[in-house]
């Protein structure tokens, strides 16, 4: 649309606003039904949420006071629970006395500048330390490696897509 005089672009204006208040409006009845429609849901989504946590509680606890002999993780008919590793574990300082700002000094001290990247100001580069670090070596600048497991639950959704099928 080309405008060649002021009313020409003085109804482009009359236009935009129209189409912009229509616009506006359709968002707001939109935001309106989707409000109504979480407000619905929002009390069996919350006690859903409980029953979950609850139940989960309640397999690491018994996975706690049952534990499999030989392996990490125990299969059910409707699923498997267990403990897993971080598959990348966390650089962290190695016990309380230690600070970043610490290990950071520690670290200069003991490799100049090798394991820095270069933003300003430079920083830790945690990847370059966790790949080529031994824990010795970590451990006297002030670190480790957390590779702390942690308790998982994977349900056999499949076995329930069948049953629901038959």
């Amino acid at each position: 649309m080309k405008l060649a005089t002021a009313a020409d672009a003085d109804e482009a204006l009359r236009m935009l606003l129209r189409s912009t208040v229509t616009e506006e409006s359709i968002l707001a009845a939109r935001d309106a039904e989707i409000a109504n429609i979480q407000t619905r849901y929002s009390f069996d989504l919350a006690e859903t949420a409980r029953e979950i946590a609850a139940a989960e509680r309640a397999l690491e606890e018994y996975y706690t006071e049952h534990p499999p002999e030989g392996q990490k993780s125990l299969q059910f008919a409707h699923g498997l629970i267990g403990m897993r590793a971080p598959s990348n574990p966390a650089l962290v300082p190695l016990d309380g006395k230690w600070t970043w700002k610490k290990i950071e000094g520690k670290l200069k001290r003991l490799w100049k500048s090798k394991y820095f990247h270069a933003p300003k100001p430079p920083g830790i580069d945690k990847v370059k330390i966790k790949r080529e670090l031994s824990a010795e070596q970590l451990a006297a600048a002030g670190l480790k490696l957390d590779a702390t497991e942690s308790f998982y639950v994977e349900l056999n959704r499949l076995d329930l897509a069948e049953k629901k099928a038959a």
